[in-house]
């Protein structure tokens, strides 16, 4: 949960054939803006333990960890079952600039 005045980033992906192009950055600086126009002051997400990749993604756009914590969901599989996916997932946030017009670059 998150605490009050955060929003929070959620089961945010970009397909690995369109990955290495800036898609990812600009969606999450999209969902940055709209927290901020929603006039809260911190972006939360939660990342797997072992996507090093994400994890290098919102380090390098000023994501904190703060804390680890195992998480789980349910998710399709190529069969078309639903399965159980449970993993631990490293906690991060990043207070963001309320200034009109203002962004992180």
């Amino acid at each position: 949960m998150s605490p009050r005045g955060a929003g929070t980033l959620w089961q945010l992906a970009v397909l690995p054939a369109l990955q290495s192009r800036g898609l990812g950055t600009l969606l999450i600086r999209a969902a940055e803006q709209r927290i901020r126009n929603h006039g809260l002051s911190t972006a939360e997400l939660a990342v797997e333990d072992g996507n090093l990749r994400a994890r290098a993604l919102y380090e390098r756009l000023g994501y904190v960890a703060y804390g680890r914590k195992p998480d789980a969901w349910d998710e399709e599989g190529p069969d078309g079952l639903i399965r159980r996916h449970e993993t631990m997932c490293v906690h991060a946030k990043e207070p963001l600039n309320l200034s009109p017009g203002a962004g992180s670059s």
